[in-house]
């Protein structure tokens, strides 16, 4: 019986050795037809980014800094003042160079709550040096910039003057007020505005 047994053991394993084998076998033959593969793909998101007066606006909103007046004047003003009958400018310069689609940029400029000079007025513009444009209603300069532009560089010089004599508001005794205590003062907005179509 021990023989038996022992047979029946040898015949068990022998049949589950070769059951083993030949499951392997069929599977070495299946494997060879079939396949897997996988892959991951970073798409580029296209660049939105801006700088007015060189400075990131997207980091810091606030500019204020950049904004440098420039009165020149004259032989009766000393420079790097404002008084009735001067005139000045201050240069915005936005560049775009990395944004990767079109859009459209807008400046608009108002006189600042705490303005207190209301001969003060912003009478016109010149972009990148061109031709003069003068502000008739809205203060508002709007420009389209494709990404396939070559120079995404613009530059906006605004003029403000400080009227005196045919249209003023102020007298003399309110003009003489505000150079002891007066505020002269321009709100900038700047706007960029994804153009899809």
């Amino acid at each position: 019986m021990m023989k038996l047994l022992k047979s029946r053991k040898v015949r068990f394993f022998i049949a589950l050795f070769s059951m083993l084998l030949l499951f392997d076998m069929i599977e070495g033959s299946y494997a060879k037809y079939v396949s897997s593969a996988s892959a991951g793909s970073n798409i580029a998101i296209a660049k939105w980014a801006f700088k007015v007066n060189d400075q990131d606006v997207l980091d810091d909103r606030d500019f204020s800094e950049t904004i440098m007046p420039v009165f020149e004047g004259s032989s009766y003003i000393a420079p790097g003042v404002i008084a009735p009958g001067s005139e000045g400018y201050f240069d915005i310069e936005i560049d775009s160079t990395d944004t990767d689609v079109n859009f459209t940029e807008s400046i608009s400029l108002r006189m600042a709550d705490d303005n207190t000079v209301t001969d003060l007025r912003i009478i016109g513009y010149k972009k990148n040096d061109g031709e003069f444009t003068e502000f008739t209603n809205a203060l508002q300069i709007t420009n389209d910039v494709d990404y396939t532009d070559l120079d995404k560089v613009n530059t906006y010089r605004i003029y403000v003057k400080w009227i005196d004599g045919t249209g003023e508001r102020m007298n003399n005794v309110s003009d003489t007020n505000a150079s002891k205590n007066g505020v002269a003062s321009i709100a900038i907005t700047t706007h960029f505005i994804q153009r899809i179509n």
